[in-house]
């Protein structure tokens, strides 16, 4: 169980880059009216969501584990 939480932050943070590399490669176009189109625009955010999360659960587990210490 420790393992899992020690692994925890530096996966989210993972997943958050992959959603952004992702929505990268898919990338965007332009119509004939001139509006982007942005197939893959939802992984923008939840890049950041997962990004910031990761970032959080590790100060956390981190503080928490200095603490003990």
């Amino acid at each position: 169980m420790k393992k899992i939480k020690f692994w925890m932050g530096p996966i989210l943070i993972l997943v958050g880059i992959l959603c952004l590399g992702i929505s990268t490669m898919i990338g965007s176009t332009i119509d004939a009216n001139g509006f982007v189109r942005e197939p893959a625009f939802f992984l923008i955010p939840v890049s950041c969501l997962f990004f910031f999360a990761g970032i959080i659960t590790t100060i956390f587990f981190s503080a928490k584990v200095l603490m003990k210490k």
